[in-house]
């Protein structure tokens, strides 16, 4: 039995995953339990995928490499921090803290969320995300996005992208979340989940980037246009 915490937003609620056959259901606000429910009960779905959003279905990294950040003399940081800390948020350099919260954090999460609303969606990617729900699959939007606080902001840009899909999820490792869900495709950039992917059984679909030309031996399958991802779905 798997037994890892996950932690999933889906309409505003905050969801964990405690093991293949229990979902724990909890409120926003207190996180007090409110239900128990088996998850198998609730995918009954022959037709079913999961879809990342940055760098998958938006230019994410492009709009944070091309955006300009003014810094504001209000700013409790130095001009000097403020400089440091965003060519490191570009940069993807990962902090080295046993804090859930820092400083630094903080100043990245409100790049991204500048990025998150400004990033523009992939034309085939809204094609393709229609294409889906006119064809009767069940979309789940899975991403790695912290969306205790940006939800909205997201929602707001699949509104207005005219994305449609059925759930909105927060997952750390998205291999193990369709794998407790029962979701065979993927579509997704991250290179774990491109490597990973096939020993689990999900199927991984991936938008052909630079960081992807040294990969060998995976099963996965990447894509210039989302038109290549129909084909493969169907088959």
């Amino acid at each position: 039995m798997i037994n890892l915490l996950i932690n999933l937003v889906s309409c505003g609620k905050l969801y964990v995953i405690v093991d293949q056959y229990t979902i724990l259901d909890i409120e926003k606000n207190n996180y007090k339990m409110v239900i128990h429910t088996p998850i198998k009960e609730r995918m009954e779905f022959n037709k079913i995928i999961a879809i990342d959003l940055d760098d998958t279905l938006n230019d994410f990294t492009e709009t944070m490499r091309k955006t300009i950040f003014t810094y504001s003399h209000t700013s409790p940081l130095t001009k000097d921090i403020f400089d440091s800390y965003l060519n490191r948020v570009r940069s993807g350099i990962a902090e080295d803290s046993e804090l859930l919260s820092t400083e630094f954090s903080f100043f990245q999460y409100q790049i991204h969320e500048q990025c998150y609303q400004l990033a523009k969606a992939r034309e085939d990617g809204v094609e393709f995300m229609q294409w889906l729900k006119r064809s009767g699959w069940q979309v789940i939007i899975c991403t790695r996005r912290d969306l205790r606080r940006a939800h909205d902001c997201t929602v707001k840009w699949l509104k207005d992208s005219d994305i449609p899909f059925d759930h909105l999820f927060m997952a750390g490792n998205k291999i193990v979340f369709c794998k407790l869900w029962g979701i065979e495709h993927l579509v997704d950039d991250a290179v774990f989940n491109i490597v990973y992917g096939e020993h689990y059984g999900v199927n991984v679909y991936y938008p052909l980037m630079e960081k992807h030309q040294f990969l060998q031996g995976s099963s996965a399958k990447g894509f210039k246009v989302f038109n290549e991802v129909k084909q493969w779905i169907q088959s």
